[in-house]
């Protein structure tokens, strides 16, 4: 059931250690979450209704890591800091805007949203369309500490707290920054300004907040994400904005009614490739959250496939309802196999210009180091074959794509 075959990092045991003490608060989990609504609002205007109440939901996830019985002491630190730093998030967004009602006024018109399933190209996409001059994607350290406009030297300084506040994931797993490199002047996925992400569930199940997710308003936590980027493009130069995380794919209906003019870039790729990227991102996320005897390789493949499965089956439903100019499909054959005339094509379809700018970011893309990241659906105990069948209607609608 469980697997050690990686060995654990020296440094990851000393983390461990270290952190071993702080675990006595797992007892009360709702006391965490209610201590970090209120030293986050401390001095700052009260979260809205909406807010407070689409916050709540977190509080499944918070309760999912400290009930969780292979959790290490730092599984419990990272699971505290995914719920800490959305409230701080929602907070100090809420409190900049009551400060400054002006910033309702900005606008975010006709934002691009590339989803799809991972390693279907969509880093590739989001690269050069946010890179683009007149868009922009949000930066991991802007999303981190989210504010008004700020000089040169208060970003610089910004970044470089950034940086080490996600330096400890690249230093205790050998293979996160092959699956998922983090930079924090980069663009980077909104989940880092939204509250809630089927991706949160990576490190341990989350039956519950996975139920709530299935059945729940996603439009407040879009709402939220407007109104931060209203926050980001304030006293900026006025740029179309570029989103991509892989769970708004199950949300295409949300995003659209709360931002109507909304254009997706959905790429595609063969579900097997798609899902064992997925299955060895989560064993990464386990073997940092768990217990090394905790972490159980066979049970990834059946959880994920089955939360893909259900997201990929909303995704398709919802496309059905959007008009043929809303969604964009985008193959990661063609993507790569002939960018250069793939890429310009799609500006063209989300009436954006390409230029020279845009030919220099292809190709740095293009030319960017690349390690290899290797997987099988086997070692997470699934087959082809069953992946397929689970995202059969998903096999079915790639046969009517163009070739």
């Amino acid at each position: 059931m469980s697997s050690t075959s990686s060995a654990v990092k020296p440094a990851l045991r000393v983390t461990n250690l270290l952190l071993a003490p702080g675990t006595r608060t797992r007892r009360d989990p709702d006391a965490v979450f209610d201590r970090m609504v209120e030293r986050a609002s401390r001095g700052r205007t009260p979260l809205s209704a909406e807010n407070a109440a689409d916050l709540e939901h977190l509080r499944l996830a918070l309760r999912a890591f400290a009930d969780f019985p292979g959790l290490s002491p730092l599984g419990w630190t990272a699971g505290q800091e995914l719920v800490r730093l959305r409230v701080r998030t929602r907070v100090v967004v809420g409190d900049l805007r009551a400060r400054h009602p002006e910033v309702d006024e900005q606008p975010v018109t006709a934002p691009v949203f590339v989803v799809g399933m991972p390693r279907t190209g969509t880093t590739l996409a989001y690269n050069v369309l946010s890179r683009s001059p007149a868009h922009r994607g949000p930066k991991l350290w802007e999303m981190t500490y989210p504010g008004l406009a700020v000089d040169a030297a208060t970003e610089a300084a910004l970044i470089r707290r950034t940086r080490r506040k996600f330096a400890m994931t690249s230093q205790l797993s050998d293979t996160w920054d092959v699956i998922h490199p983090m930079h924090a002047a980069s663009e980077e996925e909104d989940t880092f300004i939204r509250a809630h992400s089927e991706m949160h569930a990576a490190g341990v199940p989350m039956p519950r907040y996975l139920d709530r997710l299935a059945g729940f308003d996603a439009r407040p936590d879009y709402r939220f994400l407007r109104d931060a980027l209203q926050l980001l493009s304030y006293g900026r130069p006025e740029r179309r904005w570029v989103l991509k995380h892989p769970a708004n794919l199950f949300h295409l209906a949300a995003i659209r009614d709360v931002f109507p003019d909304a254009r997706f870039v959905w790429t595609h790729r063969a579900p097997e490739t798609a899902v064992a990227s997925l299955c060895s991102l989560a064993e990464s996320a386990q073997r940092i959250h768990r217990r090394p005897d905790a972490v159980d390789l066979t049970s990834i493949g059946p959880e994920w496939l089955a939360i893909m499965s259900r997201g990929v089956s909303r995704a398709l439903a919802q496309r059905a309802e959007l008009g043929p100019d809303v969604l964009v499909d985008l193959s990661y054959d063609r993507l790569t196999g002939d960018p250069g005339t793939v890429l310009p094509e799609l500006f063209e379809r989300l009436d954006a210009r390409w230029g020279p700018v845009d030919d220099a970011n292809l190709a740095a893309a293009l030319n960017a180091p690349r390690h290899p990241h290797r997987y099988t659906l086997e070692r997470f105990g699934l087959t082809p074959d069953e992946v397929r069948a689970a995202l059969s209607d998903y096999v079915a609608y790639l046969r009517t794509l163009p070739a």
